[in-house]
């Protein structure tokens, strides 16, 4: 089974994602951190000053297209990659996504500390990071809500948000969730 971890740059995602594989022994993959190892760089931001970010997002459509179908594994896509075309639909069809939702203020307040390594937001006051992160994350929104599972994580650390889904991931093999898993479901499991 693969767990996607979905949502807005800053989130949490890799975070999340290590901590998961960590506690379940599945396997992690960061998906910004693959599609640069299969082009030979270092970071997303030399893939977008070199190769575009339309090339960007054809390698990361790539990627999850080539991830296992056996095994257990915890996959942190990047903050756009299910806003692209359908692949948020192949993510749905390929694994339980799950949405770490935080609020424009929350993710503006994150983000101003790595404002130099992300490279959509390089160089932006706080007003006008703040002004950019609520305007994308709206028009992502759609995208991020149609996720099986939805965690807030506004005022929470990553270690809980961890704890909370560990039940997801442990429980997994047992047949306990699916892709048809509801929130409330998964919820019963996860307090």
């Amino acid at each position: 089974m693969i767990v996607f971890l979905i949502g807005f740059m800053g989130c949490g995602k890799s975070t999340v994602a290590r901590g998961l594989a960590q506690c379940s022994g599945w396997e992690q993959i960061d998906l910004d951190q693959r599609v640069c190892q299969d082009v030979g760089v270092d970071t997303v931001a030399e893939i977008f000053a070199t190769l575009g970010e339309a090339e960007f997002r054809r390698l990361e459509r790539k990627a999850i297209e080539s991830l296992p179908t056996e095994g257990n594994l915890i996959v942190a896509t990047g903050g756009g990659a299910p806003c692209v075309g359908d692949n948020m639909e192949l993510l749905v069809s390929k694994g339980i996504t799950v949405y770490l939702k935080m609020s424009a203020e929350a993710l503006s307040e994150r983000l101003q500390h790595v404002r130099v390594v992300r490279p959509k937001i390089v160089g932006k006051s706080p007003e006008e990071l703040y002004d950019y992160v609520a305007t994308l994350l709206a028009e992502r929104e759609p995208y991020y809500s149609r996720a099986r599972v939805i965690v807030d994580c506004d005022g929470i650390s990553s270690r809980v948000v961890v704890g909370r889904l560990k039940y997801l991931v442990k429980s997994a093999p047992c047949g306990r969730f699916s892709h048809q898993t509801s929130e409330s479901e998964f919820l019963t499991y996860a307090k």
